[in-house]
């Protein structure tokens, strides 16, 4: 009977001891296993069993960054962006002028076939009559830069289609144009 009671006894210590090392004593939600090797029965009858300690300085040295840890991930996302934006930008240039060289061409094509369309004589198609006669969209009337596009014939014929290009003056060497007999 005695040896049943001392081992009852026993295995209540080793209860408690799990619970304290777990958080489940006093509420707390944090586990932490016990360090075994150093447990032993004291002449009491009590346990000796420590919950580990995972870092050297204790449980406060885990819980935040330093001001140099957080600097220098600061520093990589900023090298990061910087190379991005160098190498975005000029791609997003190239783009807008792709993207002009098409809508030019377009319109050159939907004014030559305007004179299949329209009334003989009726002269050099502008956007407007483009536009009226379902050849274009209005927004296709002005290129990227938010320029008109002009449209230039000799006699019955177009010559060439033109966008001022990114600054927007007519007759310098950004200016996109289409034509059949030259092509830029």
């Amino acid at each position: 009977m005695e040896h049943e009671t001392r081992g009852n006894r026993w295995r209540h210590v080793w209860r408690l001891a799990w619970r304290r090392a777990t958080g489940r004593l006093f509420g707390r939600s944090t586990a932490r296993p016990l360090d075994r090797s150093t447990c032993d029965r004291s002449p009491r009858g009590r346990s000796t069993a420590r919950p580990l300690d995972r870092s050297p300085r204790g449980r406060s040295a885990s819980l935040g960054m330093t001001l140099i840890e957080i600097m220098v991930v600061i520093a990589i996302i900023g090298l990061i962006a910087g190379a991005v934006t160098f190498l975005v930008i000029p791609r997003f240039k190239k783009a807008k002028e792709g993207t002009a060289k098409i809508l030019v061409e377009k319109v050159y094509n939907a004014a030559a076939e305007y004179y299949t369309v329209a009334p003989p004589g009726g002269g050099c198609p502008s956007l407007d009559d483009l536009v009226k006669e379902d050849l274009l969209k209005r927004d296709q009337t002005k290129d990227q830069w938010g320029n008109e596009l002009e449209i230039s014939c000799a006699g019955d014929v177009v010559d060439e289609v033109r966008s001022a290009g990114a600054d927007g003056n007519m007759g310098n060497e950004d200016d996109i144009f289409y034509s059949e007999k030259k092509e830029e």
